[in-house]
């Protein structure tokens, strides 16, 4: 048999050596020489030491500025409970001096507006008196209770919500009384006409005639009862738009019962019981047969089920002429 050739042995050592990269030779870089450091003069190293010193007080600046003007946000919130009624003058509400708000004033936070929401009959120059804060003063140097108990003092003035929108705006929010009627009454023996709202009670600093024109539809009333017991009266007469129409003003007589004037002078006497049943009675009387249109003089409902119609008296007749006996003389 032929003999086989066997192959040569292969050198792993060769092998090896074809794999590896021949490597460079490595050749030794120069350094460049580190630039010379400037010498920090005496000036900057005082500087410097300064800055270092006043970074913990200026962060302790800025934390207390932050804490304040916080406080001063959450405090100036307007609440719903009303404020507690104590006894402020309106210097109480006037800016004050502390040093908290004049170290926020320093900061920028001074008032640069003040805004007066509500006010339509309210007297300006009243309203400005009791805020008592203008443009300059400090932002957190005034009472935000204090200006709206003053405020809330003043007669057409039902109530107030007083706050701060920052940096400086001071913004007052009023709620006025509703004028429900006018009251005749007597002072010091002169007449007097004053506004009552709903409840009763006088709106001080009130031009009634102003009022009557602003609001043809107020009555008149008259009486010294009359502003309590005003509310059920309008309350009846609302639900009789046809006798409502018709009235002028109403007199309380003995604080019983009331009599209605008409426009056209009629006098219309209601009972001291039910009074809404005399005045429906009224209405039914008025579209049937327009009795609050005729000429007539009194209307008494004063007893239950009756109507007396009292209309103006005739006039009289023209006297005769008087006829003198008159004699010639010849």
């Amino acid at each position: 048999m032929p003999r086989v050739a066997t192959p040569p042995p292969i050198d792993i050592t060769a092998a090896s050596r074809l794999d590896v990269a021949p490597q460079r030779p490595r050749t030794s870089r120069a350094r460049k020489p580190a630039p010379p450091q400037d010498r920090l003069t005496q000036r900057k190293l005082f500087f410097r030491r300064v800055k270092r010193s006043l970074k913990p007080g200026l962060w302790f600046l800025v934390i207390a500025s932050v804490f304040i003007v916080g406080f001063e946000l959450v405090r100036s919130l307007p609440s719903a409970a009303p404020a507690p009624q104590v006894a402020e003058t309106t210097a109480a509400a006037a800016p004050s001096s502390s040093p908290l708000a004049n170290f926020a004033a320093d900061l920028g936070l001074r008032v640069t507006s003040v805004q007066i929401n509500g006010a339509r009959t309210t007297d300006p120059d009243l309203l400005r008196q009791a805020i008592g804060v203008k443009p300059g003063d400090p932002t957190l140097g005034f009472s935000l209770a204090a200006i709206r108990n003053q405020v809330e003092q003043l007669g057409p003035v039902q109530s107030a919500v007083v706050s701060r929108e920052l940096p400086g705006t001071l913004v007052v929010t009023v709620t006025e009384r509703d004028a429900y009627a006018i009251w005749q009454t007597v002072s010091n023996g002169q007449t007097k006409f004053v506004l009552i709202d709903k409840q009763g009670n006088v709106i001080a600093n009130q031009d009634a005639a102003e009022a009557k024109r602003r609001e043809p539809s107020l009555l008149l009333l008259s009486g010294e009862d009359a502003p309590a017991n005003a509310n059920v009266l309008v309350t009846e007469l609302q639900a009789a738009p046809a006798v409502l129409s018709h009235v002028a003003a109403a007199q309380r007589v003995d604080g019983l019962r009331w009599n209605l004037i008409l426009k056209n002078q009629t006098l219309v006497k209601l009972p001291s019981e039910n009074e809404a049943d005399a005045i429906g009675q009224l209405a039914a009387l008025q579209t049937s047969v327009q009795l609050l249109d005729r000429p007539v003089e009194v209307i008494d409902l004063r007893q239950a089920g009756r109507l007396v119609v009292k209309p103006y008296p005739a006039p009289a007749p023209p006297a005769p002429e008087k006829q003198g006996a008159t004699q010639k003389h010849e």
